[in-house]
């Protein structure tokens, strides 16, 4: 049990679409500097739940708290969503960044519209995070003029900018080429090193068992299997994990 702060704090979380039941009952508490995967087989609700955390998606049940935050009500005002977000960044698979601006307009924009952080802080600041990403000579150019991986890069550096406390990953590797994929991990590596509170939903298993602390097995909308990445991937205990971590493996190999 970790003696640092909660962050996220779930409690028989459920989300339906109409009559389909996508989360049934997920149950967790997240703490500060955690580094979570979340794994599992398409389609059983990992990143639903990745998006109820950021409100993207309201809740059906249950309870879910994020940085003392209730977000559980079905209709929370903008003051408080701005609150959330302020505080939770999310990086989507697809970059969704701004393709008539600038790589340094798509880092200052929500600073300055959000946080109301003057132009010239938000500037320096795009600067900064630009250089930690490896990206420090792309600051005047157009989203089309980088690679998959150089545009991941760009969007963890603009979730950087809101000076989160959580940053939430929605597969962020699985729309590049295999090649470019280390470049994107090597930057979520660093950040687990400076202790970024991390929920990184992935199918890459290698990095879930370096990087982590914590790995959460998603199946058929619960959390079939949790704990630290060593307990998971090498004595799993459920049939459904030791399938899944089998499949994994062949076709890998």
């Amino acid at each position: 049990m970790s003696d640092l702060a909660p962050v996220i704090v779930c409690d028989e979380l459920k989300k339906s679409y109409g009559p389909l039941e996508v989360l049934k009952g997920v149950t967790g508490t997240l703490h500060q500097g955690d580094v979570v995967s979340v794994i599992g087989p398409s389609g059983c609700g990992k990143s639903t739940f990745l998006r109820c955390l950021n409100r993207l998606e309201t809740i059906n049940g249950g309870s879910l708290e994020v940085m003392g935050i209730d977000i559980s009500h079905p209709q929370l005002n903008q003051k408080v969503l701005r609150q959330l977000r302020s505080k939770v960044s999310m990086v989507f698979q697809h970059f969704n960044l701004f393709p008539h601006l600038t790589v340094l307009k798509n880092l200052t924009i929500a600073p300055q519209k959000v946080l109301k952080t003057s132009e010239s802080d938000c500037r320096d600041r795009a600067l900064h995070y630009l250089e930690k990403v490896g990206l420090g000579d792309k600051a005047n150019v157009y989203p089309d003029q980088l690679s998959g991986g150089q545009k991941q890069r760009v969007a963890i550096a603009r979730s950087l900018c809101m000076k989160p406390e959580v940053i939430l990953f929605d597969e962020p590797t699985s729309a590049l080429d295999p090649e470019l994929v280390g470049e994107v991990l090597g930057v979520m590596r660093q950040l687990a090193e400076d202790g970024m509170t991390m929920v990184v939903v992935t199918h890459e298993m290698q990095f879930a068992r370096e990087v982590s602390n914590r790995v959460l097995f998603f199946n058929q909308g619960i959390i079939e299997e949790s704990g630290p990445p060593a307990e998971l991937f090498n004595q799993p205990k459920s049939d459904r994990l030791k399938n899944f971590l089998s499949r994994i493996k062949n076709s890998n190999s």
